[in-house]
């Protein structure tokens, strides 16, 4: 009777072995698909409305939105600013005469911001203004548009909560690469 019993053993242990590895297995998928959401839903998308036209940015990626789209979020931003929010005036940091305000609010799981602004000078070639929400960092939202007459207006909305910046900046900056602030235009504090 004992020898009837080791094929039995011998195919249990193989059993066994299978069953641990397919367990092992199914683990390590589950484990990556789940670290692939986790990594997902951390990325933030921006929703960027500036002077070179409109872009949607995940991450690393950037995709540019159509005429339909940015009409869309303009609606959008406006409607929710309009039903609440904070208000803030920028103050001209150079006296060239601009002025400007900031309209933020965080909204069913996004942040809006619209920066409007007034009397500043046409950039030279070369130049542009850009926005920037700072705290402890710079987090630059974007290129204010700028029309003839020197007002200007950026649209940014982002799928995470940006009230923790306590302040707002719009800048004349070089096209010359670098990622911080360069001359100070307009500030305003929360």
């Amino acid at each position: 009777m004992a020898t009837v019993q080791k094929p039995n053993l011998i195919r249990n242990l193989f059993l066994s072995a299978g069953v641990i590895l397919l367990i092992i297995a199914a683990n390590s998928y589950f484990k990556n698909k789940k670290t692939e959401k986790v990594e997902s839903f951390l990325t933030p998308e921006e929703i960027i409305l500036q002077e070179e036209g409109a872009v949607r940015k995940t991450g690393e990626e950037e995709e540019i939105l159509s005429e339909e789209e940015i009409k869309q979020i303009r609606e959008e931003v406006n409607g929710v600013l309009s039903a609440g929010g904070e208000i803030i005036s920028l103050n001209d940091t150079v006296d060239i005469g601009s002025e400007g305000e900031v309209k933020t609010a965080f909204s069913d799981g996004k942040f809006y911001c619209k920066i409007t602004a007034s009397g500043l000078r046409i950039a030279e070639k070369g130049y542009y203004y850009e926005g920037w929400l700072k705290n402890e960092d710079n987090l630059s939202i974007g290129r204010m548009e700028v029309n003839l007459f020197g007002e200007g207006v950026l649209y940014y909305t982002a799928s995470i909560d940006r009230s923790d910046y306590d302040q707002v900046m719009i800048t004349l900056e070089p096209e010359d690469g670098d990622e911080e602030p360069a001359i100070k235009i307009l500030e305003g504090n929360f």
